[in-house]
């Protein structure tokens, strides 16, 4: 009997130290890597801790863009072995969790419970195996992309659609994948995808000043829209892309809501990124505190979506709203006008 006694110890020691308990005194551990410096789903993330009292203890290491430091922060998290890591973007997830294809249900990380959220195309990326669970004990994540069909859609209520214009850098594997998802949806959905590439240089960076060319391009293409679905890059230089887009009078749509609330886009089917920094945290609340495996969650995603059109540059382009869209729509500038 005294090795049954032994065997039972031994198993309860384990159930304990697995159901740790979290509070003031003993915080949970979140090692968070970012892309490029604790931006809106960042604070979203943080603002949830924040708000609901959550004791955790939040390390933030942001990669500057540079891609070069994923190996540093990987050896980092092993040694202090937080309770999750969190991971934003599909160069920083694929980076510190490894693709499926490379390590099968295994990842970088070890045993360390890892949840991903903005990454356009989790499954295409090769991160997870499906959304209803990621086919990975350690892994889960955040769906926070509306699916280009949809975008395709509500494109449509507001103008047709015969050629969409896709402008991106071939260096950016989630801008490659968004891409390819729609050259198969233009076949299915009837419309004519035009793309172009930035020119890189030696470090695989779009050189400078290229978006008057490429925007004349497309100009010289006819299409009916400039889409955004996925691209760090149109996005950082969002001001420059959809200004040079307006010059050459060309309405862009985009799955990023800033590229239409602070910048000249038309319009935007988006989830704001602030929400889901605050889903990822609820996720994590599960993980931490409900002593959720991380594998046995769905990739979570929010419930509702925005559409966000731009009043000023529809003025400027000439393409005001059809009632219908009038009805739901955030309008953004709606009763200012631009006088350039």
């Amino acid at each position: 009997m005294k090795w049954l006694f032994v065997l039972i110890l031994t198993c309860t020691s384990f159930v304990a130290s697995a159901a740790q308990v979290f509070n003031a005194s003993n915080p949970a551990t979140v090692y968070m890597v970012v892309w490029r410096g604790c931006e809106d789903a960042c604070q979203g993330f943080k603002n949830y801790i924040d708000n609901n009292a959550l004791p955790i203890n939040l390390i933030i290491r942001d990669v500057a863009r540079d891609k070069s430091l994923l190996p540093q922060y990987i050896n980092e998290a092993k040694q202090l072995n937080p309770d999750l890591v969190v991971t934003w973007g599909t160069t920083v997830s694929k980076g510190m969790i490894g693709t499926m294809g490379d390590l099968g249900s295994n990842t970088k990380l070890g045993d360390i419970p890892v949840m991903f959220m903005i990454v356009a195309d989790p499954l295409g990326a090769g991160i997870i195996s499906s959304y209803q669970a990621s086919g990975r004990k350690t892994v889960t994540g955040i769906r926070n992309r509306i699916s280009e069909d949809v975008q395709i859609r509500a494109i449509r209520e507001y103008f047709p659609l015969l050629r969409m214009g896709v402008i991106y850098s071939e260096s950016e594997l989630n801008s490659v994948l968004n891409t390819k998802k729609l050259q198969k949806l233009s076949t299915e959905m009837g419309f004519e995808l035009i793309t172009k590439t930035y020119e890189l240089d030696d470090k695989k960076v779009p050189l400078p000043d290229q978006f008057d060319r490429v925007m004349e391009e497309m100009s010289n293409a006819e299409v009916d829209v400039v889409y955004v679905g996925s691209s760090s890059y149109n996005l950082e230089n969002r001001d420059d892309f959809t200004r040079a887009a307006v010059r050459y009078k060309l309405p862009v749509a985009s799955a990023y809501d800033v590229m239409v609330t602070e910048s000249d886009g038309l319009i935007a089917v988006a989830n704001k990124y602030y929400n889901v920094g605050r889903l990822a945290a609820s996720q994590a609340n599960k993980i931490l505190f409900d002593q959720v495996i991380p594998g046995s969650m769905p990739i979570a995603e929010l419930s509702q979506f925005s559409m966000f059109i731009n009043m000023n540059v529809a003025r400027n382009l000439s393409l005001y709203p059809p009632i219908q869209l009038l009805r739901f729509a955030e309008l953004i500038n709606p009763n200012s006008h631009n006088e350039d």
